[in-house]
């Protein structure tokens, strides 16, 4: 047994003698410090003047915008609880209901969120997006590591733009170029400069994927023509520059296409053109005033081109006129194809739109249009969109009750168009047979009508107004524009409606 033990106790002595000896070598063997090259191969293969170039050229427009981006912080302010005492034994025996008590919760703001901005004007104009600042009562702007409290100037919910104002000192501010949107050509390389996240002063680059993104993502109501890029933008890059490789703004991010909520490789910006015309709007008027035909507008489909031997699906078919607007007085008639705006070719309804909106009221402008086969000039004086209140365009007769002409009745009060049920449109807008009333065929924007919901296709099968005994079937445009021409400003009328099988009631308020 202690033979054993000796044994093992000798050897594991030579086995920590040859570990050290070992160790010893390994100590020995390696190189000077030094005396390896790491990272050293047989050189690049790409041209280092070219490559330095293009690395240089991204650096020199980062360090020329930078300056300008901003941070937007938004809070909605602190408003004490309200808290009820409301019980009914004191009532019921007389006696007053008790003081609340007093609301001891902390006095602090609500922060909403925040976003990008970029400075514009020596004066502290500064750009961002609308929803960036939407239901704020305090926004803050971060500049050159200071706080400042901006005030808004304005802001347009269709285009997705607002300007705020900062009171800085004009050494700390250094407003953007801007360059133009409309000479951006797919595949050119764009920065995207912001805050994701809150990580100040991001830049991502990429390319520019597509132009005239027009697909209505912000709804009917809204002004679209997207830049589409591949840049990453993601929460808190909303309202910050995308530049040009010339230091150029070109647009302001808006938005992404996502189904994670997070960037997946398509991102949106609003043309800096576009932005440009609302933001002045917003600076001299207070408010954005657009361009307006008065017209009811569709595209043009592969069918349609074919028949009137198009070469493509450009332009803008023009479904209905409505009485005593613009386009009525100037001549334009339904069945008309507008072919370019100011020697613009209209690519679609929605550009069409967006051409309009851009006119100046008051303007005489000409538009090419084919009507029978032939092509043919017309002078439009543009009148102006109405409000987001509904008012309806000064150009416009103040009588604007009444039959259109074209199978169609129009009501100014409520902002809607009407007309028989019969087959066409139960056929176009799939109604059954079993339902009777009107169908509407357009809605104004901002009107009540579009405010309640309202929408193209649906059909009022009956109204009620506060003097009638119970709701009274529609049976005819005639009648329920009778209906509509009784009510004084203010008043409301119930219909009840039918749309995609289903019923519903809808209560509107007529306007001035």
């Amino acid at each position: 047994m202690h033979n054993v033990r000796f044994k093992a106790f000798l050897i594991a002595g030579l086995l920590s003698v040859a570990a050290l000896a070992a160790d010893k070598d390994s100590k020995d063997s390696r190189p000077a410090r030094g005396s390896v090259e790491l990272g050293k191969g047989p050189g690049a293969q790409t041209s280092g003047s070219k490559v330095d170039e293009l690395n240089n050229l991204f650096g020199k427009v980062v360090e020329a915008v930078t300056p300008s981006v901003v941070t937007i912080t938004t809070e909605k302010k602190w408003a004490p609880q309200q808290q009820q005492f409301n019980n009914p034994l004191f009532e019921f025996f007389g006696m007053p209901q008790p003081e609340a008590p007093e609301d001891r919760s902390p006095k602090r703001n609500i922060p909403l969120g925040g976003g990008s901005g970029f400075v514009v004007a020596k004066e502290g104009y500064i750009f961002t997006n609308a929803h960036v600042v939407d239901g704020a009562d305090i926004v803050k702007v971060g500049l050159n590591n200071k706080t400042y409290t901006a005030k808004v100037v304005g802001v347009d919910k269709k285009v997705d733009v607002a300007v705020v104002r900062i009171d800085a000192p004009a050494g700390e501010l250094k407003p953007v170029d801007f360059g133009d949107s409309r000479k951006l050509q797919i595949g050119e390389w764009v920065l995207a400069i912001g805050n994701p996240f809150a990580l100040q002063n991001t830049v991502t680059t990429g390319i520019v994927s597509a132009k005239g993104r027009r697909e209505q993502m912000g709804g009917g109501d809204s002004y679209q023509d997207f830049i589409q890029t591949d840049a990453a933008v993601n929460p808190g890059n909303s309202g910050g520059p995308l530049v040009n490789l010339r230091g150029e703004v070109v647009g302001i991010n808006s938005s992404i296409y996502t189904r994670t909520g997070g960037y997946m490789g398509v991102s949106f910006a609003i043309p800096i053109n576009m932005a440009a015309k609302v933001a002045e709007d917003l600076i001299y008027e207070g408010k954005v005033t657009r361009g307006y035909l008065g017209i009811g507008i569709d595209n043009v489909d592969e069918n349609l081109a074919g028949a009137l031997g198009l070469p493509g699906t450009q332009g803008c078919l023009v479904r209905e006129v409505m009485p005593n607007g613009p386009a009525f007085k100037s001549g334009l008639k339904n069945g008309d194809i507008v072919l370019t705006v100011e020697g613009t070719q209209v690519l679609d309804a929605p550009h069409l739109r967006n051409l309009v909106a851009d006119l100046k009221p008051g303007s005489k402008c000409s538009f090419e249009v084919l009507r029978d086969g032939k092509k043919m000039s017309l002078e439009i004086k543009i009148g102006a969109k109405p409000d987001e209140n509904g008012a309806q365009d000064e150009e416009m007769s103040s009588d604007y009750d009444g039959e259109d002409g074209s199978g169609g009745f129009s009501s100014s009060k409520l902002g809607l168009r009407f007309g028989s049920l019969d087959a066409d449109a139960r056929t176009r807008y799939e109604i059954p047979k079993d339902v009777a009333g009107v169908v509407i065929l357009e809605v104004t924007d901002g009107s009540s009508a579009a405010e309640t919901g309202l929408l193209e296709g649906m059909v009022v099968t009956e109204y009620k107004r506060k003097g009638d005994s119970g709701f009274q079937p529609v049976k005819q445009p005639k009648q329920l524009l009778d209906a509509v021409k009784s009510l004084n400003s203010g008043e409301n009328i119930a219909f009840k409606v039918y749309y995609k099988g289903k019923t519903d009631l809808r209560a509107l308020r007529a306007g001035g």
